[in-house]
């Protein structure tokens, strides 16, 4: 019993370890000689990042093509790989999810650093890593306990009984502290991103999914805005930029956009898209599709209106509109 306790509660002590490094290492990254710690919030860079997975992040070194690198851009902060050195000390950067390269090159004072290695926390939002981080350790604890009481009223003999008040009955034994302990640090992790982002969008459950998907006859509104807003018929460039802002809904952030369903006016596919903000996300469009729709008939002042429709991951759909002028 004693090999079997000692075996039980190594293990779970083991448990507890995997579960502080992770937290040491995100509020103290210069312990393994690095700069900084992010936790991933999109899934640009799967497979090789998924969302959860804390990225730990070493300033002042040397940056070469495949290299994942942490940018700042203003408020917003992203993790991406280099695919290509320019000049000027300039990086592209392309997200592993990403079909195309990012728009806009980075200068490298952009460049927060560079990823030295990835704690794979992101299994913890799949119903697995639920179930084997949380739900089992809580059955454990709760079936521990229901032991313990019980045994305190089973009944005995006299003699059964003198020898039962001998021993030592503790409420709280090594084995449910360390229970209690991986409770709270694997409760910790998961609920970070409604901390952070406001949702819980990257765990669902099958119920869940079940539940959005009876109501997926709902249409929801989203803010559009179109780059540039004056359209010159005659142009050579490449993209039309449409940024989607999810501030309407409470229920959605900008990561739960599917950008393979996004269509502008149903017809032309966004070529496409990225996690801006939180909930603000960028979808890009061929311009010269764009010209050929909108340019037909119409004269130089003209305002069209254009409509986005897309989908979220759940299958909910999202739709926006916006004018742009044309210019001739």
């Amino acid at each position: 019993m004693k090999v079997r306790n000692l075996v039980g509660n190594t293990a779970l002590a083991a448990i507890c370890l995997a579960l502080v490094i992770p937290i040491l290492l995100y509020e103290f990254p210069f312990l393994v000689g690095a700069d900084s710690s992010y936790t991933v919030m999109s899934g640009s860079m799967s497979p090789a990042l998924r969302p959860g997975d804390l990225v730990i992040v070493k300033g002042e070194e040397p940056i070469d093509i495949g290299d994942i690198v942490t940018v700042e851009s203003g408020e917003f902060t992203y993790t991406h790989r280099v695919v290509e050195k320019l000049e000027g000390d300039m990086f592209r950067l392309k997200g592993d999810a990403n079909e195309e390269p990012d728009p806009n090159p980075v200068e490298a004072s952009q460049i927060m650093g560079k990823t030295v290695f990835v704690i794979p926390l992101g299994h913890l939002y799949s119903p697995y890593g639920y179930t084997l981080s949380f739900l089992v350790p809580c059955v454990l604890l709760v079936g521990k306990q229901m032991y313990h009481v019980f045994s305190l009223f089973k009944r005995r003999s006299k003699r059964e009984l003198r020898r039962w008040r001998r021993q030592k009955h503790p409420v709280l034994d090594t084995t449910s502290v360390l229970l209690l302990l991986i409770l709270v640090m694997s409760g910790s992790w998961l609920i970070a991103p409604y901390f952070q982002l406001g949702s819980f969008s990257y765990f669902s459950d099958s119920e869940w999914a079940e539940v959005t998907f009876t109501a997926g006859q709902w249409m929801i509104e989203v803010m559009i805005d179109i780059d540039p807003d004056t359209l010159n018929l005659g142009s050579q460039g490449t993209w039309i930029t449409v940024y989607a802002n999810i501030t309407l809904s409470e229920d959605y952030n900008a990561s739960d956009v599917d950008v393979s369903t996004i269509m502008l006016e149903g017809i032309i596919p966004a070529d496409w898209g990225d996690v801006q903000e939180e909930n603000l996300f960028m979808a890009k469009f061929n311009r010269a599709f764009v010209i050929d729709l909108v340019g037909e008939g119409r004269k130089d002042g003209d305002v069209v209106t254009l409509t986005v429709t897309g989908k979220f991951r759940d299958g909910i759909s999202f739709q926006g509109s916006a004018t742009i002028k044309l210019k001739e």
